[in-house]
């Protein structure tokens, strides 16, 4: 799910966060050392900016995916992380445009894993319903009766179209920030998004929009290296030890807000 965010000035594409000085890569819990493209530094790729509840502020250095890069570099032993901004086709494909890896709410499939390699997912991410606040729905009947906008690039797009099965043929649109635009305009009620991010619209903008449920299934969000990274153990060792000691825990509570056991499940037919 794509794009350059309409209005991001151009110091936004590329930001730096200072993590600490003096320290240079150190040997990481895999057993050796994390190999990055400018020494000291995490260069982190991404597609939204700003992704509410991921990547917010200009710099984006708040949001859960700018603090999981910080804390990461830390881990990895490296004094800063660099921001690139890099078309979502390109982060899902391992094509990270010179940044050592992708954080951008994305989900592996078979297909992206012929190009790219995925770190251990770091959330859960379910299918969640995004709607606009004027709609409510408590199973997949009322679901069915709402008004979709689905985007071509989007990995959820089958569930609606094969488990929703919408009453009225969706509205296609290319990308997550058309689809978007086609929820704030009014032209559809409801928009089938990775669990995670879905809390973090919702939250971004809670006089619009809200989480009507979730659905069974679904896998996790990942990181993104290129394909045969030699980084790859290393980062996925990174990923566990903050889930252990539960970094990734107060990240979800601080930018994603509800947290998932509290989104109501919507049972849908086979």
């Amino acid at each position: 799910m794509p794009g350059r965010k309409h209005g991001v000035p151009l110091a936004a594409l590329l930001a730096s966060v200072a993590l600490f000085s003096g320290c240079a890569t150190k040997p990481t819990a895999a057993g050796s050392s994390f190999v990055s493209h400018e020494p000291g530094v995490l260069t982190v790729a991404t597609a939204f900016l700003p992704a509410p509840g991921f990547w917010e502020g200009n710099p984006p250095t708040n949001g859960f995916e700018a603090r999981l890069a910080q804390a990461l570099a830390v881990k990895l032993g490296l004094r800063r992380v660099r921001v690139v901004q890099v078309p979502f086709a390109d982060v899902v494909h391992g094509k990270l445009h010179g940044a050592d890896i992708g954080l951008s709410q994305v989900t592996p499939t078979k297909d992206r894993d012929r190009f790219a390699d995925f770190s251990t997912p770091y959330l859960t991410a379910p299918p969640g319903v995004l709607a606009i606040q004027r709609v409510d729905a408590s199973d997949v009947h009322d679901l069915r009766q709402l008004r979709w906008v689905i985007a071509r690039v989007s990995t959820l797009t089958p569930i609606v179209e094969g488990t929703i099965r919408p009453a009225h043929p969706p509205l296609v649109v290319e990308d997550r920030s058309n689809a978007l635009a086609a929820l704030r305009a009014g032209r559809a009620d409801a928009l089938l998004l990775d669990l995670p991010v879905a809390l973090g619209l919702a939250r971004s903008e809670p006089l619009r929009f809200h989480v009507l449920g979730q659905l069974s299934g679904g896998e996790g969000l990942s990181a993104v290296l290129p394909n045969g990274s030699s980084n790859l153990e290393i980062v996925d060792s990174a990923i566990r030890a903050l889930q252990a000691d539960g970094t990734i825990g107060r990240l979800t509570s601080r930018w994603l807000g509800t947290s998932f056991q509290d989104v109501p499940l919507i049972l849908t037919e086979r």
